[in-house]
């Protein structure tokens, strides 16, 4: 049975690639079931040789699959750093959304899974660090709710206007960055949010100010309160 060039890319066969598009150097854009191309597959399995290959032979980098995922989108999201330096040397938009279900950059995806490296890089190409998703969150909301001290630095001392980070943008549900901190049970990230300067009175839809949600509950939720009281003094 003959291999198609997804699997080849799939399975970091970069020998079988290069014959295959060497026999028909149309199969460098092919779409397969999925409305993927072999270098979305190279994107997924981390074959940083197989992408820098098609990147050579001048694959698209910017065409979503029918999910919505581009090929820097998964490699962010994997946490493949040499493909997404690979992608993003070869021009792919940092500042794309994924559109099918959700609207969400490369930025939402490095924060949730707390890719400083990654994160680093997108900055350092332009990514917008205010970008929203369909949830209206931010990457801060992400990193916040994650628990990722690091990006949220990161995202702090990238922050220069007119690029600014914006410490009190709310989502859907009225949730600041420090909400979702404190809903998480996060006390040293919401410490660093407050100490950045979050507004600890900011209300979200229910009238809850951030050190008042529920979050998770009994006596971790009054240890995180008491840990940012103790950090930051009484709410005023």
């Amino acid at each position: 049975m003959s291999i198609s060039v997804h699997s080849a890319a799939q399975n970091k066969q970069l020998h079988v690639v290069r014959s295959l598009v060497s026999d028909n150097p149309k199969l460098i854009n092919a779409l397969d079931a999925d409305e993927r191309t072999p270098l979305h597959w190279a994107a997924s399995s981390g074959a940083t040789d197989i992408a820098r290959f098609l990147i050579d032979k001048e694959a698209e980098v910017d065409v979503v699959d029918n999910m919505g995922w581009s090929p820097l989108h998964i490699a962010v999201s994997a946490g493949h750093d040499d493909i997404v330096q690979e992608l993003v040397g070869a021009g792919a938009d940092v500042n794309k959304l994924r559109v099918v279900f959700e609207l969400q950059t490369c930025r939402h995806y490095a924060a949730s899974k707390s890719r400083i490296d990654i994160g680093k890089l997108l900055i350092s190409r332009g990514a917008d660090i205010n970008a929203k998703d369909s949830a209206n969150q931010v990457p801060l909301h992400r990193a916040a709710t994650t628990g990722s001290a690091g990006f949220i630095n990161l995202l702090l001392n990238s922050s220069v206007p007119p690029a600014k980070t914006r410490l009190n943008n709310s989502d859907r549900m009225g949730n600041t960055a420090l909400h979702l901190a404190m809903e998480s049970g996060h006390a040293e990230v919401a410490v660093l949010l407050i100490n950045a300067g979050a507004d600890r009175t900011r209300t979200n839809l229910d009238e809850e100010m951030p050190e008042d949600v529920p979050g998770v509950g009994g006596a971790e939720q009054r240890r995180v309160k008491a840990y940012v009281i103790e950090a930051c003094g009484p709410r005023e």
